[in-house]
Formats: C-alpha cells, sequence, structure tokens
C-alpha cells in the first residue's frame, strides 16, 4: 500500500513561499493556514502526517498546536518555524520532531521534512527518528 502524505502548514507567505519551493516536486498534499483557528478543524481531524507551524501566529503558538495534537503526537510530525533558539528545547520536550529557523532555507525544509517522513511509524514499525545525540538544530549558535 503506497501512504498517501498529507502536510498541514501554518505559516507566513514568507515561509510559505520557501516551503512550497523545497516540496514542489515531492508527493505531498498540503493544506495551507495562516492562523490557528484555519488550522483547527485540519488538526483534529487527523488526516495530516506532518504539521508544520509556525513559533507564533496571529492568534495562537505553537504550543496551542501541540496541545490540540497531544493525542496524536505518536501520529503526526510536528516541525516548528521559530525566529529564536529559545524555544527549540520546549519545542522537543513537548513532542514536536525538530525546530527549523525562521526564516527558513529551501534546504532545512527539504531535510527535516525527509526526516520526519523516513521516521514516521508508518513507514518505521513506530520507532522515532530525531536528531542524533550531539547534532544541532538549524540554528547557528555562536
Amino acid at each position: 500500500m503506497i501512504m498517501r502524505w498529507r502536510m498541514l502548514a501554518i505559516c507566513s507567505a514568507e515561509n510559505r513561499q520557501v516551503v512550497e519551493s523545497a516540496i514542489m516536486e515531492w508527493s505531498l498534499e498540503v493544506s495551507w493556514c495562516s492562523t490557528l483557528q484555519e488550522a483547527r478543524p485540519g488538526l483534529l481531524r487527523g488526516k495530516h502526517v506532518l504539521v508544520l507551524c509556525e513559533a507564533e501566529l496571529p492568534d495562537g503558538t505553537y504550543q496551542d498546536v501541540m496541545r490540540v495534537l497531544k493525542r496524536k503526537l505518536d501520529q503526526v510530525r510536528v516541525i516548528v518555524l521559530s525566529p529564536s533558539e529559545n524555544c527549540y528545547n520546549q519545542a522537543i520536550e513537548m513532542g514536536a520532531f525538530d525546530v527549523i529557523s525562521s526564516p527558513c532555507s529551501r534546504t532545512d525544509v527539504q531535510w527535516i521534512i525527509m526526516q520526519a517522513v523516513q521516521g514516521h511509524p508508518a513507514t518505521t514499525n513506530g520507532s522515532r527518528k530525531g536528531r542524533p545525540p550531539g547534532s544541532h538544530s538549524s540554528f547557528a549558535f555562536a
């Protein structure tokens, strides 16, 4: 059976252009939203295997997204886009798959989405593969 990959993206117009460019050749069905309110029905339906969201939304935060998904985090990979490295540890502790610095780059988006799909329970018998121990996020640490 072929897995139909669906992603819900809650992001700014700037990041949307980069994400669209990064995935345009992939067979990934994307639902685009710009607010938590727009995204809530899709989050509750649970048909998406990936959720990509900005750390700060016009009407909430990635934490609100994580709370909506809390019972589904074993089935959904959440990727957070953040302009600040400060949210990395908290996002991972809350169950996010990874955090990408924002504005995001095409290569970061491609790499993290590929890792999320390859590590998804539907393709790995439930084993979760995040970043290897000791690796860093896409943030440039000084």
